[in-house]
């Protein structure tokens, strides 16, 4: 087979428990704009000023963006950040479970879990 086929990724989706609880807390905490939401359709888009959309699902399945490598719950999701330091401290301080952080020699790596399951990962390069 020739040829690429996909130029670029559009946007990412990942499953909410409550749409408008979550739409506030990546807002509020992540630094996410919201650009479009569908009540009615159990779903919204948010932007960063770079990269491409995350788009929220509200299901009440029990479902999350994770999955399991050698027996550790890796994140589907991973952000470039230039404050990891100041990202860790917020997220510690609202109560966010934080299962790894630390310099791994190229750059320090952040995990989380948000309000819905959903692990995240954040790396600052050296």
């Amino acid at each position: 087979m020739n040829g690429t086929f996909l130029s670029k990724l559009e946007h990412m989706q990942i499953p909410v428990k409550d749409l408008d609880e979550s739409i506030i807390w990546y807002v509020s905490n992540l630094g996410f704009q919201l650009t479009g939401k569908s009540k009615e359709n159990h779903h919204a888009f948010l932007t960063l000023e770079e990269g491409p959309m995350l788009m929220l699902w509200e299901t009440k399945e029990d479902t999350n963006a994770n999955f399991i490598f050698n027996g550790q719950s890796m994140p589907v999701l991973l952000y470039n950040t230039k404050q990891i330091h100041k990202l860790h401290d917020h997220l510690k301080s609202i109560g966010v479970e934080v299962p790894f952080y630390q310099d791994e020699g190229f750059g320090w790596v952040l995990k989380f879990i948000d309000l819905n399951g959903n692990m995240w990962g954040a790396i600052q390069y050296n």
